[in-house]
């Protein structure tokens, strides 16, 4: 009951913190990675952010500012001609659109977390950038708080995340999506892969055998899943604990956001709550 109470506060202080006022006052900010976006509103700066990708939909008076493209498509002169005083970028996946954009002078902060504490540390960044830093810290010791509670589970059933499916990708323990994994009470049974987020050989789900899988994508179904060649013997398979996108929110999952609260409580719910 504890853990659902400090989950509710946190929900408040989510919705007070992304109300957008009408009048634009100093920075303004330009957005092209919606958990940044995310982030940037739960430290009341949604009133100065000028432009945002299609894909930055929540909160959802996201929906209503200035696109300047897409996460992999960016539009430079809409973005000049916001006349942005900053421009959040997220690291690896932007590392171009950020390059290109500190040649035309224009201020660029990359703001990348791999890990848990890689997130607790962006959101003091970003605080420090929006002079939000007291609520900054405020924000990253509750989260900090609220995950600490977790972790702490003794029976850890097999686990196996799809985050995309042609081809069939999924995520070690080194993962942002691994940790929440392991936090949430759940045995990745790919602890190791090349990268982070990697291709991988259906033979080893198979051989590997999960209790449980999660599909993060959009178009795939639990009924395809079940009917993967070989598949069959695999424990979820015959137990029908296949969860998709229709179970949970895959942006609770995959957004370093504010979030992670909520798909932290939506794993747990999977893992332990038969």
């Amino acid at each position: 009951m504890k853990k659902i109470i400090l989950v509710f506060v946190f929900s408040l202080i989510i919705l007070t913190g992304c109300s957008k006022s009408k009048e634009l006052k100093g920075d303004r900010y330009v957005i092209t990675s919606p958990e940044i976006a995310e982030i940037v509103c739960l430290l009341e700066g949604a009133k100065n952010i000028v432009g945002v990708t299609i894909e930055c939909d929540y909160p959802k008076n996201l929906q209503e500012i200035e696109k300047v493209g897409n996460f992999g498509n960016i539009n430079y002169e809409k973005i000049i001609s916001l006349d942005p005083s900053v421009v959040f970028t997220s690291g690896l996946e932007q590392q171009a659109i950020a390059s290109q954009l500190k040649k035309l002078n224009i201020n660029t902060i990359p703001i990348y977390p791999q890990t848990i504490e890689d997130f607790f540390s962006a959101i003091i960044v970003i605080g420090e950038e929006i002079n939000k830093l007291d609520r900054a810290e405020f924000v990253a010791d509750s989260l900090k708080k609220i995950i600490q509670n977790y972790n702490k589970f003794t029976n850890l059933p097999r686990v196996y995340i799809e985050i995309y499916g042609n081809p069939i990708m999924s995520v070690s323990d080194e993962s942002f999506v691994g940790e929440l994994i392991t936090f949430a009470g759940g045995d990745n049974i790919f602890p190791k892969l090349p990268r982070d987020y990697s291709r991988i050989n259906p033979e080893e789900v198979i051989m590997n055998d999960p209790e449980i899988i999660i599909l993060t994508y959009p178009g795939m179904t639990k009924e395809q899943v079940m009917q993967r060649k070989g598949w069959e013997v695999i424990t979820a398979v015959k137990t029908g604990r296949i969860y998709t996108t229709s179970d949970i929110d895959p942006d609770v999952i995959l957004r370093a956001s504010p979030r992670i609260i909520e798909g932290l409580a939506g794993l747990i719910r999977i893992f332990h709550e038969k």
